[in-house]
């Protein structure tokens, strides 16, 4: 699994996205965001790093894990119940809006980065 990459497509971009922002932002939230939406933004954080992804889906996705990445946005990711709807609302439309491009390799990274933070508390089938 990559750790490092470069996303020189946005200058700037790392005062919204970054791969530690990210990361941080996932172990946070864990499981409260819903186990389709955690794949999906793990997915999209693997998809982001292949040489493979075109342009505009990689600033598709660069907008939508910095917008999962901020604290405050349209809802607030403190409430209960609803502060990651959102949030989890744009990770499957881009997961859809990108689904053609997204390969399996992606599927399974995304698979072990939420293995690798998580543990025995994340499980999925491999099928």
């Amino acid at each position: 699994m990559k750790e490092d990459f470069q996303l020189d497509i946005v200058t700037g971009k790392e005062k919204h996205f970054s791969p530690k922002k990210f990361i941080h932002k996932i172990k946070d939230s864990g499981f409260k965001l819903g186990f389709k939406a955690l794949h999906g933004a793990a997915t999209l954080f693997s998809a982001l790093k292949s040489s493979d992804m075109p342009k505009k889906n990689k600033l598709l996705i660069a907008g939508v894990l910095g917008y999962f990445i901020l604290p405050t946005d349209l809802i607030a990711d403190f409430l209960p119940a609803v502060g990651l709807a959102d949030d989890a609302f744009l990770i499957m439309q881009a997961m859809s809006t990108i689904y053609s491009s997204i390969t399996d390799e992606m599927k399974e990274e995304g698979h072990q980065l939420l293995k690798k933070m998580f543990g025995d508390k994340y499980e999925y089938n491999q099928e």
